[in-house]
Protein backbone atom coordinates (compact mmCIF):
# COMPACT_ATOMS: atom_id res chain seq x y z
CA UNK A 1 0.00 0.00 0.00
CA UNK A 2 1.56 3.31 -1.00
CA UNK A 3 1.39 6.54 1.44
CA UNK A 4 -1.26 9.08 0.62
CA UNK A 5 -0.99 12.94 1.30
CA UNK A 6 -3.89 14.36 2.88
CA UNK A 7 -4.60 18.14 2.83
CA UNK A 8 -3.93 18.96 6.21
CA UNK A 9 -0.61 16.51 5.29
CA UNK A 10 0.51 17.50 1.87
CA UNK A 11 3.48 15.16 2.12
CA UNK A 12 3.16 11.55 1.89
CA UNK A 13 2.09 9.43 5.37
CA UNK A 14 2.44 6.11 6.51
CA UNK A 15 -0.59 4.10 6.50
CA UNK A 16 0.09 3.11 10.17
CA UNK A 17 -0.26 7.08 10.80
CA UNK A 18 -2.97 7.82 8.43
CA UNK A 19 -5.20 5.04 10.77
CA UNK A 20 -3.89 6.69 13.94
CA UNK A 21 -4.59 10.59 13.10
CA UNK A 22 -7.82 10.84 14.47
CA UNK A 23 -7.20 9.55 17.99
CA UNK A 24 -3.91 11.36 18.11
CA UNK A 25 -5.91 14.43 17.75
CA UNK A 26 -8.28 13.33 20.36
CA UNK A 27 -5.52 13.20 22.79
CA UNK A 28 -3.93 16.74 21.75
CA UNK A 29 -7.39 18.66 21.79
CA UNK A 30 -7.55 17.33 25.71
CA UNK A 31 -3.55 18.16 25.93
CA UNK A 32 -4.24 21.67 24.55
CA UNK A 33 -7.48 22.31 26.47
CA UNK A 34 -9.98 21.89 23.27
CA UNK A 35 -7.79 23.68 21.10
CA UNK A 36 -5.27 23.80 18.49
CA UNK A 37 -1.61 25.11 19.24
CA UNK A 38 -2.48 28.02 17.17
CA UNK A 39 -5.42 28.97 19.43
CA UNK A 40 -8.23 27.32 16.63
CA UNK A 41 -11.02 26.82 18.96
CA UNK A 42 -11.89 23.16 19.20
CA UNK A 43 -15.13 23.10 21.24
CA UNK A 44 -17.38 22.83 18.41
CA UNK A 45 -16.23 19.69 17.66
CA UNK A 46 -16.94 17.86 21.01
CA UNK A 47 -19.94 20.33 21.88
CA UNK A 48 -22.26 20.16 18.80
CA UNK A 49 -24.87 22.13 18.10
CA UNK A 50 -28.62 20.45 19.41
CA UNK A 51 -31.50 20.05 17.52
CA UNK A 52 -33.59 23.23 16.94
CA UNK A 53 -31.20 24.86 19.03
CA UNK A 54 -30.92 28.29 17.91
CA UNK A 55 -27.63 30.21 16.77
CA UNK A 56 -27.01 32.54 19.70
CA UNK A 57 -28.01 30.10 22.72
CA UNK A 58 -25.67 27.81 21.18
CA UNK A 59 -22.93 30.51 20.89
CA UNK A 60 -23.35 31.27 24.37
CA UNK A 61 -23.60 27.77 25.58
CA UNK A 62 -20.46 27.39 23.73
CA UNK A 63 -18.58 30.72 25.55
CA UNK A 64 -19.87 29.51 29.14
CA UNK A 65 -18.21 25.63 28.24
CA UNK A 66 -14.80 25.96 29.73
CA UNK A 67 -12.58 22.72 30.05
CA UNK A 68 -10.46 21.87 32.58
CA UNK A 69 -6.85 21.07 32.80
CA UNK A 70 -7.35 17.47 34.18
CA UNK A 71 -6.22 15.61 31.51
CA UNK A 72 -3.01 17.43 31.03
CA UNK A 73 -2.13 17.68 34.84
CA UNK A 74 -3.04 13.46 35.37
CA UNK A 75 -0.03 13.36 32.79
CA UNK A 76 2.39 15.84 34.36
CA UNK A 77 1.86 13.33 37.13
CA UNK A 78 2.51 10.50 35.52
CA UNK A 79 5.60 12.23 33.96
CA UNK A 80 6.80 13.99 37.39
CA UNK A 81 6.71 10.09 38.79
CA UNK A 82 9.57 9.25 35.98
CA UNK A 83 11.93 12.50 36.39
CA UNK A 84 14.06 11.17 38.87
CA UNK A 85 16.68 11.04 36.53
CA UNK A 86 20.38 9.75 36.95
CA UNK A 87 22.92 9.45 34.04
CA UNK A 88 26.30 8.33 34.66
CA UNK A 89 29.22 8.23 32.07
CA UNK A 90 28.64 11.00 29.53
CA UNK A 91 30.68 11.52 26.84
CA UNK A 92 33.10 14.55 27.52
CA UNK A 93 31.26 16.54 24.16
CA UNK A 94 27.54 15.99 25.84
CA UNK A 95 29.01 17.14 29.09
CA UNK A 96 29.89 20.50 27.32
CA UNK A 97 26.70 20.98 26.30
CA UNK A 98 24.64 19.61 28.92
CA UNK A 99 22.41 22.74 29.04
CA UNK A 100 21.99 22.98 25.37
CA UNK A 101 21.98 19.46 24.07
CA UNK A 102 19.22 20.91 21.43
CA UNK A 103 21.20 24.32 20.32
CA UNK A 104 18.11 25.63 21.60
CA UNK A 105 19.04 25.88 25.35
CA UNK A 106 17.17 22.88 26.48
CA UNK A 107 18.88 21.08 29.15
CA UNK A 108 18.97 17.45 29.06
CA UNK A 109 16.67 16.86 32.42
CA UNK A 110 13.73 19.03 30.62
CA UNK A 111 14.24 17.29 27.07
CA UNK A 112 14.08 13.39 28.77
CA UNK A 113 10.96 15.18 30.80
CA UNK A 114 9.57 16.52 27.52
CA UNK A 115 9.57 12.68 25.79
CA UNK A 116 7.87 11.50 28.79
CA UNK A 117 4.95 13.55 28.29
CA UNK A 118 5.08 12.71 24.35
CA UNK A 119 5.25 9.19 25.24
CA UNK A 120 2.79 9.50 27.99
CA UNK A 121 0.30 11.35 25.71
CA UNK A 122 0.43 9.52 22.32
CA UNK A 123 1.83 6.65 22.83
CA UNK A 124 5.70 7.08 21.64
CA UNK A 125 7.73 9.43 20.18
CA UNK A 126 11.04 10.14 17.92
CA UNK A 127 14.20 11.06 19.70
CA UNK A 128 17.45 11.47 17.50
CA UNK A 129 20.51 12.39 17.27
CA UNK A 130 21.17 15.06 14.21
CA UNK A 131 24.99 15.27 12.84
CA UNK A 132 26.85 18.76 13.21
CA UNK A 133 25.43 21.11 10.64
CA UNK A 134 29.48 22.55 10.58
CA UNK A 135 31.80 19.58 9.32
CA UNK A 136 35.43 20.56 8.93
CA UNK A 137 38.04 19.14 6.80
CA UNK A 138 40.11 17.84 10.09
CA UNK A 139 39.41 16.81 13.80
CA UNK A 140 41.99 20.03 14.50
CA UNK A 141 39.81 22.47 13.05
CA UNK A 142 36.95 20.84 14.37
CA UNK A 143 38.83 21.16 17.74
CA UNK A 144 39.72 24.59 17.24
CA UNK A 145 35.90 25.78 16.57
CA UNK A 146 34.63 23.57 19.52
CA UNK A 147 37.32 25.71 21.88
CA UNK A 148 35.66 28.90 20.34
CA UNK A 149 32.32 27.88 21.17
CA UNK A 150 30.94 26.66 17.74
CA UNK A 151 27.94 24.67 19.27
CA UNK A 152 27.02 23.70 15.33
CA UNK A 153 30.30 21.49 15.30
CA UNK A 154 28.84 19.37 17.69
CA UNK A 155 25.51 16.80 17.14
CA UNK A 156 22.20 17.74 18.45
CA UNK A 157 19.34 16.30 20.18
CA UNK A 158 15.65 16.58 18.31
CA UNK A 159 12.31 15.61 20.14
CA UNK A 160 9.83 14.88 17.47
CA UNK A 161 5.81 14.70 17.95
CA UNK A 162 4.52 10.96 16.58
CA UNK A 163 1.89 13.11 14.26
CA UNK A 164 4.80 14.68 13.04
CA UNK A 165 6.94 11.66 11.79
CA UNK A 166 5.24 11.12 8.37
CA UNK A 167 6.60 8.48 6.90
CA UNK A 168 9.14 5.58 7.13
CA UNK A 169 10.79 2.26 5.54
CA UNK A 170 11.51 -0.60 7.12
CA UNK A 171 13.67 -3.11 4.93
CA UNK A 172 11.26 -6.17 7.12
CA UNK A 173 9.13 -6.17 10.01
CA UNK A 174 9.98 -5.40 13.27
CA UNK A 175 13.48 -4.04 12.01
CA UNK A 176 15.38 -0.88 12.17
CA UNK A 177 14.06 2.04 9.49
CA UNK A 178 16.19 2.95 7.19
CA UNK A 179 14.88 5.90 5.77
CA UNK A 180 12.58 8.23 7.77
CA UNK A 181 10.55 11.49 7.32
CA UNK A 182 9.24 14.47 9.80
CA UNK A 183 8.17 17.75 9.47
CA UNK A 184 9.16 20.64 12.09
CA UNK A 185 8.06 24.15 12.38
CA UNK A 186 9.61 26.59 10.25
CA UNK A 187 11.32 29.10 13.00
CA UNK A 188 11.84 31.93 10.53
CA UNK A 189 10.29 31.78 7.88
CA UNK A 190 12.69 35.21 6.15
CA UNK A 191 15.87 33.02 6.33
CA UNK A 192 13.94 29.63 4.57
CA UNK A 193 12.78 31.51 1.92
CA UNK A 194 15.75 33.28 1.01
CA UNK A 195 17.98 29.79 0.78
CA UNK A 196 14.94 28.79 -1.26
CA UNK A 197 15.76 31.33 -3.35
CA UNK A 198 19.68 30.52 -3.80
CA UNK A 199 18.69 27.13 -4.47
CA UNK A 200 16.49 27.82 -7.14
CA UNK A 201 16.79 30.05 -10.64
CA UNK A 202 13.45 31.54 -10.18
CA UNK A 203 11.97 33.89 -7.49
CA UNK A 204 9.50 32.50 -4.99
CA UNK A 205 8.56 36.24 -3.44
CA UNK A 206 5.59 36.05 -4.66
CA UNK A 207 4.26 32.59 -3.44
CA UNK A 208 2.84 31.64 -0.44
CA UNK A 209 4.83 30.33 2.71
CA UNK A 210 4.09 26.91 3.77
CA UNK A 211 4.20 26.69 7.66
CA UNK A 212 6.28 23.22 7.89
CA UNK A 213 9.85 22.45 7.21
CA UNK A 214 10.71 18.64 5.94
CA UNK A 215 13.28 16.92 6.55
CA UNK A 216 14.71 13.07 5.51
CA UNK A 217 16.93 10.88 6.40
CA UNK A 218 18.30 7.81 4.93
CA UNK A 219 20.64 4.92 4.39
CA UNK A 220 23.20 5.01 1.56
CA UNK A 221 25.91 2.36 1.04
CA UNK A 222 28.73 4.79 1.95
CA UNK A 223 26.29 6.64 4.97
CA UNK A 224 23.60 8.46 5.00
CA UNK A 225 21.66 11.60 3.70
CA UNK A 226 19.81 14.35 4.98
CA UNK A 227 18.04 16.66 3.15
CA UNK A 228 15.52 19.46 4.10
CA UNK A 229 12.85 20.50 1.67
CA UNK A 230 10.16 23.08 1.58
CA UNK A 231 6.55 23.41 -0.04
CA UNK A 232 6.28 26.02 -2.77
CA UNK A 233 2.31 26.81 -3.86
CA UNK A 234 1.91 25.17 -7.13
CA UNK A 235 -1.38 25.11 -8.25
CA UNK A 236 -0.82 22.65 -11.26
CA UNK A 237 -0.41 20.00 -7.89
CA UNK A 238 -2.87 17.76 -6.86
CA UNK A 239 -1.64 19.43 -3.26
CA UNK A 240 -1.42 22.33 -4.35
CA UNK A 241 2.38 22.35 -3.09
CA UNK A 242 5.23 21.53 -4.74
CA UNK A 243 8.52 20.22 -2.62
CA UNK A 244 11.57 22.26 -3.49
CA UNK A 245 14.87 20.93 -1.96
CA UNK A 246 16.44 23.65 0.61
CA UNK A 247 19.99 21.45 0.91
CA UNK A 248 21.07 18.09 1.20
CA UNK A 249 24.05 16.96 3.48
CA UNK A 250 26.20 13.44 2.94
CA UNK A 251 27.65 12.24 6.28
CA UNK A 252 29.86 8.99 5.53
CA UNK A 253 30.78 5.86 7.68
CA UNK A 254 26.76 5.83 9.37
CA UNK A 255 25.74 2.34 9.19
CA UNK A 256 22.44 2.97 11.21
CA UNK A 257 20.01 5.77 10.77
CA UNK A 258 20.83 7.59 14.55
CA UNK A 259 16.80 7.78 15.54
CA UNK A 260 15.36 5.86 18.58
CA UNK A 261 11.51 5.09 18.54
CA UNK A 262 10.67 5.52 22.00
CA UNK A 263 7.73 4.21 23.00
CA UNK A 264 5.85 3.02 26.57
CA UNK A 265 5.24 -0.52 25.75
CA UNK A 266 8.83 -0.95 23.70
CA UNK A 267 6.72 -1.42 20.33
CA UNK A 268 8.42 -1.60 16.69
CA UNK A 269 9.02 1.38 15.20
CA UNK A 270 5.88 3.10 14.25
CA UNK A 271 3.97 1.60 16.63
CA UNK A 272 2.51 1.77 20.08
CA UNK A 273 -0.87 2.44 21.77
CA UNK A 274 -1.95 5.08 23.53
CA UNK A 275 -1.99 4.36 26.84
CA UNK A 276 -4.05 7.18 28.33
CA UNK A 277 -6.65 7.30 25.55
CA UNK A 278 -9.99 6.32 27.95
CA UNK A 279 -8.99 8.67 30.01
CA UNK A 280 -9.26 11.13 27.35
CA UNK A 281 -12.47 9.82 26.27
CA UNK A 282 -13.41 9.88 30.45
CA UNK A 283 -12.29 13.88 29.67
CA UNK A 284 -14.41 14.41 27.16
CA UNK A 285 -17.31 12.59 28.73
CA UNK A 286 -17.21 14.95 31.89
CA UNK A 287 -16.68 18.13 29.41
CA UNK A 288 -19.89 17.08 27.98
CA UNK A 289 -21.75 16.42 31.20
CA UNK A 290 -20.43 19.65 33.17
CA UNK A 291 -21.55 21.92 29.84
CA UNK A 292 -25.14 20.25 29.87
CA UNK A 293 -25.30 20.49 33.94
CA UNK A 294 -24.35 24.07 33.57
CA UNK A 295 -27.17 24.50 30.61
CA UNK A 296 -29.66 23.03 32.75
CA UNK A 297 -28.52 25.58 35.72
CA UNK A 298 -28.84 28.70 33.37
CA UNK A 299 -32.12 27.43 32.24
CA UNK A 300 -33.88 26.55 35.54
CA UNK A 301 -32.06 29.67 37.53
CA UNK A 302 -35.11 32.16 37.00
CA UNK A 303 -38.32 31.80 38.43
CA UNK A 304 -41.41 31.61 36.55
CA UNK A 305 -44.34 34.45 37.30
CA UNK A 306 -47.83 32.70 38.07
CA UNK A 307 -50.85 34.25 38.50
CA UNK A 308 -54.13 33.10 39.11
CA UNK A 309 -57.77 34.57 39.35
CA UNK A 310 -57.36 36.96 36.21
CA UNK A 311 -57.51 37.07 32.33
CA UNK A 312 -55.96 38.79 29.44
CA UNK A 313 -52.67 41.65 30.12
CA UNK A 314 -51.17 42.46 33.27
CA UNK A 315 -52.17 45.31 35.01
CA UNK A 316 -53.63 48.82 32.26
CA UNK A 317 -51.12 47.70 29.85
CA UNK A 318 -51.82 45.92 26.50
CA UNK A 319 -51.24 42.79 26.17
CA UNK A 320 -48.34 43.35 23.25
CA UNK A 321 -46.33 45.07 25.93
CA UNK A 322 -43.82 43.91 28.18
CA UNK A 323 -44.45 43.71 31.97
CA UNK A 324 -41.63 45.47 33.70
CA UNK A 325 -41.60 44.38 37.46
CA UNK A 326 -39.09 46.53 40.15
CA UNK A 327 -39.25 48.04 43.44
CA UNK A 328 -41.33 50.85 42.25
CA UNK A 329 -43.83 49.26 40.32
CA UNK A 330 -47.32 48.62 41.04
CA UNK A 331 -49.38 45.83 39.25
CA UNK A 332 -53.33 46.51 39.82
CA UNK A 333 -55.37 42.86 40.37
CA UNK A 334 -58.72 42.38 40.59
CA UNK A 335 -60.72 40.94 43.82
CA UNK A 336 -59.71 37.28 44.68
CA UNK A 337 -56.59 37.02 42.04
CA UNK A 338 -53.28 36.81 43.39
CA UNK A 339 -49.55 36.87 41.78
CA UNK A 340 -46.25 35.20 42.69
CA UNK A 341 -42.91 34.10 41.62
CA UNK A 342 -42.34 30.08 41.22
CA UNK A 343 -39.21 28.20 40.98
CA UNK A 344 -39.09 25.65 38.07
CA UNK A 345 -38.62 21.84 39.45
CA UNK A 346 -36.19 20.55 37.60
CA UNK A 347 -35.75 17.10 38.55
CA UNK A 348 -33.20 16.38 36.29
CA UNK A 349 -30.49 18.54 38.17
CA UNK A 350 -29.72 15.88 40.92
CA UNK A 351 -29.43 12.99 38.16
CA UNK A 352 -26.95 15.11 36.27
CA UNK A 353 -25.17 16.12 39.59
CA UNK A 354 -24.81 12.45 40.37
CA UNK A 355 -23.66 11.34 37.29
CA UNK A 356 -21.17 14.06 37.10
CA UNK A 357 -19.78 13.37 40.25
CA UNK A 358 -19.39 9.75 39.02
CA UNK A 359 -17.80 10.88 36.14
CA UNK A 360 -15.14 12.69 37.98
CA UNK A 361 -14.67 9.85 40.78
CA UNK A 362 -13.59 7.67 37.46
CA UNK A 363 -11.49 10.14 35.78
CA UNK A 364 -9.61 10.44 39.37
CA UNK A 365 -9.84 7.04 40.10
CA UNK A 366 -7.64 6.35 36.31
CA UNK A 367 -5.41 8.93 36.70
CA UNK A 368 -4.39 7.80 40.39
CA UNK A 369 -5.62 10.77 42.06
CA UNK A 370 -7.43 9.58 45.74
CA UNK A 371 -10.76 11.05 45.70
CA UNK A 372 -10.23 12.63 49.61
CA UNK A 373 -11.99 16.15 48.93
CA UNK A 374 -14.97 14.59 46.60
CA UNK A 375 -16.64 11.68 46.65
CA UNK A 376 -16.29 8.80 49.28
CA UNK A 377 -12.45 8.05 50.60
CA UNK A 378 -10.55 5.22 49.36
CA UNK A 379 -9.21 2.77 51.58
CA UNK A 380 -5.17 2.17 51.53
CA UNK A 381 -6.02 -1.52 49.69
CA UNK A 382 -7.70 -0.07 46.77
CA UNK A 383 -5.11 3.06 46.30
CA UNK A 384 -2.19 0.31 46.62
CA UNK A 385 -3.96 -1.77 44.32
CA UNK A 386 -4.61 0.89 41.82
CA UNK A 387 -0.84 2.36 42.02
CA UNK A 388 0.16 -1.52 41.57
CA UNK A 389 -1.56 -1.13 38.38
CA UNK A 390 0.20 2.27 37.59
CA UNK A 391 3.71 1.06 38.65
CA UNK A 392 3.39 -1.66 35.85
CA UNK A 393 2.86 1.13 33.42
CA UNK A 394 5.47 3.35 34.98
CA UNK A 395 8.07 0.58 35.21
CA UNK A 396 7.80 -0.31 31.31
CA UNK A 397 8.40 2.96 30.54
CA UNK A 398 10.83 3.61 32.86
CA UNK A 399 12.44 0.82 31.68
CA UNK A 400 12.78 1.59 28.00
CA UNK A 401 13.64 5.48 28.93
CA UNK A 402 17.29 3.75 30.30
CA UNK A 403 17.24 2.18 26.47
CA UNK A 404 16.43 5.10 24.75
CA UNK A 405 19.05 6.61 26.51
CA UNK A 406 21.76 4.25 26.07
CA UNK A 407 21.37 4.40 22.28
CA UNK A 408 21.33 7.75 21.95
CA UNK A 409 24.70 8.00 23.88
CA UNK A 410 25.81 4.94 20.81
CA UNK A 411 24.89 7.40 18.43
CA UNK A 412 26.26 10.31 19.98
CA UNK A 413 29.47 8.46 20.27
CA UNK A 414 29.25 7.36 16.68
CA UNK A 415 28.66 11.05 15.17
CA UNK A 416 31.36 12.70 17.58
CA UNK A 417 33.95 9.88 17.29
CA UNK A 418 34.79 9.10 21.10
CA UNK A 419 34.39 5.91 22.87
CA UNK A 420 31.34 4.99 24.30
CA UNK A 421 32.43 5.80 28.30
CA UNK A 422 31.24 3.09 30.91
CA UNK A 423 28.99 3.58 33.47
CA UNK A 424 30.13 3.63 37.17
CA UNK A 425 29.10 0.75 38.75
CA UNK A 426 30.12 -2.60 39.56
CA UNK A 427 32.71 -4.18 37.01
CA UNK A 428 31.50 -1.02 34.95
CA UNK A 429 27.95 -2.60 34.21
CA UNK A 430 24.36 -1.40 33.88
CA UNK A 431 22.59 1.28 32.74
CA UNK A 432 23.93 4.70 31.90
CA UNK A 433 20.56 6.43 32.98
CA UNK A 434 18.78 5.26 35.91
CA UNK A 435 15.37 5.59 36.76
CA UNK A 436 13.44 5.96 40.28
CA UNK A 437 10.09 5.86 40.16
CA UNK A 438 8.09 7.99 42.88
CA UNK A 439 6.24 6.17 45.44
CA UNK A 440 2.50 5.70 44.21
CA UNK A 441 0.93 4.58 47.40
CA UNK A 442 1.41 5.82 50.93
CA UNK A 443 3.73 4.43 53.14
CA UNK A 444 2.62 2.09 55.53
CA UNK A 445 1.90 2.61 58.81
CA UNK A 446 4.23 1.15 61.65
CA UNK A 447 2.81 -1.83 63.30
CA UNK A 448 3.14 -2.08 67.13
CA UNK A 449 4.77 -4.48 68.64
CA UNK A 450 3.71 -7.78 70.87
CA UNK A 451 4.37 -6.17 73.76
CA UNK A 452 3.10 -2.65 73.29
CA UNK A 453 -0.42 -4.71 72.47
CA UNK A 454 -0.23 -6.75 75.78
CA UNK A 455 0.16 -3.77 76.99
CA UNK A 456 -3.10 -1.92 75.77
CA UNK A 457 -4.80 -5.50 76.40
CA UNK A 458 -3.26 -4.98 80.09
CA UNK A 459 -5.21 -1.02 79.97
CA UNK A 460 -8.37 -2.21 78.95
CA UNK A 461 -7.91 -0.23 75.40
CA UNK A 462 -8.04 -3.37 73.42
CA UNK A 463 -10.21 -6.16 74.02
CA UNK A 464 -9.20 -9.44 73.92
CA UNK A 465 -10.70 -10.72 71.05
CA UNK A 466 -9.25 -7.90 68.80
CA UNK A 467 -6.39 -9.43 70.37
CA UNK A 468 -6.28 -12.87 69.21
CA UNK A 469 -7.25 -11.37 65.85
CA UNK A 470 -4.61 -9.41 65.62
CA UNK A 471 -2.40 -12.28 67.15
CA UNK A 472 -3.56 -14.26 64.77
CA UNK A 473 -3.29 -12.13 61.64
CA UNK A 474 0.26 -11.54 62.91
CA UNK A 475 0.90 -15.54 62.63
CA UNK A 476 -1.41 -16.08 59.39
CA UNK A 477 -2.97 -18.50 61.27
CA UNK A 478 -6.82 -17.78 61.86
CA UNK A 479 -8.46 -17.32 65.67
CA UNK A 480 -10.42 -20.47 67.10
CA UNK A 481 -13.96 -19.50 67.33
CA UNK A 482 -15.40 -19.63 70.84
Amino acid sequence: MLPLATDAYPWPLHPALTALLPRLQLVQDCWHLLALPDGTDRREHYLPRGEREPESAYRRRLEAALPSGFFREALRTFAGMLASNHWRGLPASLESVLSDVDGRGTDLGVFLERADLLVLRDGAALVGVMPPEHIWPSEGDRQQALRHGDRLSLPRLVLIERRDVLNWQLPKPHALPVAISWRVRCPRADHVHQAAQVNSNQSTSDSPRHPWLYRSVALEPDGMAVETTQLVADPQAPSGWRPQSLGQQHYRGIQQLPAIWYASDGAAFGEGDLPHLGLAHQYLNHFRCQSDYQELLYRTALPVGVRTGVAGPMGNGASSEPVVLGPNSVIDLPEGASFQFVEIQARSLAEHRAWLESLDQGMRRDALIPSGAQGAPRTATEISMAASQAYALLQSQAIQKASMFSSLLQHWCALTGEPLPQPDGPDGAGPALLVEISPLAPAPKPQPTVAEMLQLHERGIVSEQALRQWLGDLAGVAPASA
